[in-house]
């Protein structure tokens, strides 16, 4: 047998002290020669890999592939093992002559081996392969101490029955006081119910010479642990143990010896293996002699403990369904037990368990009988298979709601009962308990809308069952704050239930709800916050207490996008066309656009702009709140604005700023901002003109023709100066309030900002400018600049154009 499996560990070899007069009495009854050793004489260097005596070959089960085994005692010396003095290999040996290397399986010592989880893969085809050597009786570790469980036990004993043979079962003992022994025996009972065995199943107590077990009064706690499992059911009794502990403690005296089994390995220094010719059990009911049969589990010669319980089966059971019905909201049980020990009790009941609250009965229900040919086809020599199945239906109700929406494990049982109320002269059979904890939800949609959030989706869960409001709740996972809630009456939903079959009121998992803007949802949305939708059942009307809820993926609000359509400079003003889709306008509701200096990256203009119904920009950008109403055209006088005068008249490229803000007056407040990309010039920084005339007419100096330049769309003022190139000084300037209208210019220079008013006609008068008389007077040379300015007396910052000196 294996120790320490709940701590994961690979199998610890067995070691039994032995005494020099019980070695005297093996050696003078047989059972060993003089020249090997007990086991417990070699020390825990002496195992030998196990898989060297294996011959394998493949035989096929219905549902795998199996290894079949031989027991190869005799290949322990192949080439395939290295021994030495150090390394002594089993002695026992096989009766048979066959030969150890035939791929047949051959006849074999052992008519009993033991199994636990060191052995997960025994299929229905290596039991068959062992059953075929000879071995009739497997035992299976269930359980050790209080909190090990040997997960692979059901399907063990399952396939070891399909295979015929006798099935017992072993608990490995730790206890050192009666209160333990107790809770190990309801341990182990426990888990024999939950794995289909019957009350007459061979339960056997592992004690081993381990440091929990070496203490006086091991007998009076081993009695309370046989008493223990009498009073659950379980009343068929064995002890397992080493031979030299048992002289010790005597816990056989518990059983009996023909009722103990008794372990003894020996091994053997020689080169050549002893046989086995003496099976004598020195009163013992079964001997364990080696861990090595047939290279893989323990092996043991029954001398009546197994053959007297070798009933055959009688007993199978297997729960074909435990699910939540969505379309009637019932727990449907349904599945097949038959027992010899059935008969004489006709009534049934299916009861069920809440096997995490003390297994408290919450609901039963009486059954009838359901005609099962199959099972009867399967095992035809128990009692009642033809009739044994069983149908119950229960409502989701009461006690077993609560347990279900609890998440509890529910655990059914089978009641084969004499009595018409169920509580006496019974039979049970108790299936796994299981838990209907299934938590599914889906979030159809989830937007942002001119008014608030829409949020749509469904939530099934069993654990609804006790919880009866409904509840959507958002969420501000930036700020771990709550935005809002709402209750929400279910909305069917077909579809669901369609997937979700097995899921209570799946059909009616429905929501959809519209969550209106306020403080928390405006900042969230503003800051960019991200947002989740929780959905929750609850058994507090107010949302809270106890709860069950989804929480959805965040999603954050920020999606920003916008386009200029058309960036032009017409008749004074400067016109700007687009849109601006942005989440967060939702907030942010007022749409402004802002002019930026390229150069000096500061604004020059702002407008408010009104909002333009853009469906083209709602089908390319549908996730976007706004996209359909995100459009703008907007119009920029420039005489208004002094920064986008100076900008225009020093011809620096503009760029565009589409804003929205919660500010109604400036546009300042909370905003958010697309600054597009590409800014515009408006000038080609080129000036066309020319002088038509210059002259002088007695006091009066005359000058006339043109000066057209995009710039001066930035001009406040145009003026014509008359310069003294002789004396590099101005003489005197005229501003020209209205320029002469020139179509010719216009015609020549079309796309020339101002061009059909670009014409001057100017006149100075000496009489009245004494410089201007000196200069005159001196033969100076005299000079035109005509100049656009952004300022009233033509300074600031301005474009002009210097025409060739002339002596008038």
């Amino acid at each position: 047998m294996s120790t320490g499996e709940k701590r994961n560990t690979h199998s610890v070899r067995k070691f039994y002290t032995v005494s020099a007069a019980t070695l005297a009495t093996l050696v003078s009854l047989g059972f060993i020669n003089a020249r090997a050793q007990a086991d417990d004489q070699i020390n825990n260097q002496t195992n030998v890999a196990t898989n060297t005596t294996q011959v394998a070959s493949q035989s096929q089960d219905n549902n795998s592939n199996v290894v079949t085994v031989t027991d190869n005692a005799n290949s322990a010396l192949s080439a395939n093992t290295t021994t030495s003095s150090a390394t002594p290999v089993v002695t026992a040996t096989t009766e048979s002559k066959t030969a150890v290397n035939s791929s047949t399986p051959v006849a074999s010592s052992a008519d009993t081996i033991d199994i636990s989880a060191y052995q997960p893969n025994m299929t229905v085809g290596t039991f068959q392969n062992y059953k075929n050597m000879g071995v009739q009786n497997v035992v299976v570790k269930l359980t050790e101490s209080t909190g090990w469980t040997n997960e692979y036990a059901q399907s063990q004993i399952k396939n070891a029955q399909t295979a015929g043979m006798n099935v017992s079962a072993y608990h490995f003992v730790r206890f050192t006081n009666a209160i333990q022994a107790q809770a190990e025996a309801n341990h182990f009972a426990s888990v024999a119910r939950q794995v289909g065995l019957g009350n007459d199943t061979l339960m056997i107590a592992d004690v081993e010479s381990v440091s929990e077990t070496r203490y006086a009064g091991i007998v009076n706690n081993l009695n309370v642990f046989w008493n223990t499992l009498s009073s659950l059911g379980y009343t068929n009794h064995a002890v397992y143990t080493g031979l030299d502990y048992d002289k010790q403690y005597n816990v056989s005296s518990t059983v009996g010896k023909d009722r103990t089994w008794v372990a003894m390995y020996y091994y053997d220094y020689r080169a050549t293996p002893i046989r086995i010719n003496y099976k004598r059990s020195l009163g013992y009911g079964a001997w364990q002699y080696t861990d090595r049969f047939n290279g893989a589990v323990d092996g043991t010669i029954d001398f009546g403990l197994f053959k007297n319980y070798s009933h055959g089966i009688t007993q199978a059971a297997n729960l074909d369904n435990m699910s939540i019905s969505a379309a009637s909201n019932t727990l449907n049980v349904s599945g097949w037990f038959a027992d010899n020990s059935n008969q004489g009790k006709d009534n049934r009941y299916v009861i069920l368990l809440d096997q995490d609250n003390g297994s408290r009965e919450v609901a039963r229900q009486q059954v009838s009988a359901v005609t099962r040919n199959d099972v009867q086809s399967a095992y035809p020599s128990i009692y009642g298979t033809n009739n044994s199945g069983f149908n119950a239906s229960f409502q989701l109700t009461g006690a077993l709601a609560q347990a279900i929406g609890a998440g509890h494990r529910i655990q059914a049982i089978i009641r084969y009962t004499s009595s018409n109320d169920g509580n006496s002269d019974y039979n049970d059979h108790y299936f796994n308990g299981v838990s209907f904890v299934q938590n599914n939800a889906y979030l159809d949609s989830f937007n942002l809308t001119n008014n608030g959030i829409h949020v749509s989706g469904w939530h099934a869960t069993n654990q609804s069952i006790s919880r009866p409001y409904d509840y959507v709740i958002l969420y501000d996972k930036t700020t771990k704050r709550e935005i809002a809630r709402q209750q929400v009456s279910a909305t069917s939903r077909a579809d669901v239930q369609n997937a979700y079959q097995n899921v209570y009121q799946s059909g009616k998992s429905g929501f959809n709800v519209d969550f209106a803007m306020n403080d928390a949802l405006r900042s969230a949305i503003a800051n960019g916050d991200a947002i989740q939708v929780v959905t929750r059942y609850t058994d507090n009307a107010a949302g809270n207490g106890n709860a069950v809820d989804v929480w959805f993926d965040a999603k954050t609000f920020n999606q920003d996008s916008a386009c200029v359509d058309s960036f032009e400079l017409k008749n004074g003003q400067i016109e700007v066309t687009g849109w601006h889709a942005a989440d967060q306008s939702v907030a942010d509701p007022y749409q402004w656009i802002i002019l930026i200096d390229n150069v000096t990256g500061k604004e020059v203009a702002r407008v408010k702009a009104s909002t333009v119904s853009r469906p083209d920009v709602a089908q390319a950008y549908p996730g976007i709140t706004n996209s359909g109403n995100s459009g703008f055209k907007v119009s920029f006088k420039v005489a208004d604005h002094a920064a986008l005068q100076s900008a225009l008249i020093q011809g620096h490229a503009l760029k565009v700023v589409a804003r929205y803000s919660d500010d109604a007056q400036n546009g300042e407040g909370h905003r958010v901002d697309y600054w597009v990309n590409n800014p515009k010039r408006f000038s080609s920084n080129v000036s066309h003109s020319n002088l038509d005339s210059f002259y002088r007419n007695g006091t009066v100096v005359r000058a006339t023709g043109w000066f057209a330049d995009d710039r001066s769309v930035g001009a406040k003022t145009k003026y014509i100066i008359l310069y003294d190139a002789t004396t590099n000084r101005e003489i005197t300037r005229k501003v020209v309030t209205n320029g002469s209208f020139r179509s010719d210019v216009a015609r020549v220079y079309p796309s020339v900002y101002g061009a059909d008013q670009s014409g001057f006609d100017v006149s100075f008068d000496a009489s009245q400018n004494q410089v201007l008389a000196n200069a005159l007077k001196n033969g100076h040379m005299l000079q035109i600049i005509t100049r656009y300015s952004d300022a009233q007396n033509g300074e600031g910052n301005y474009v002009q154009y210097w025409f060739g000196a002339r002596t008038l």
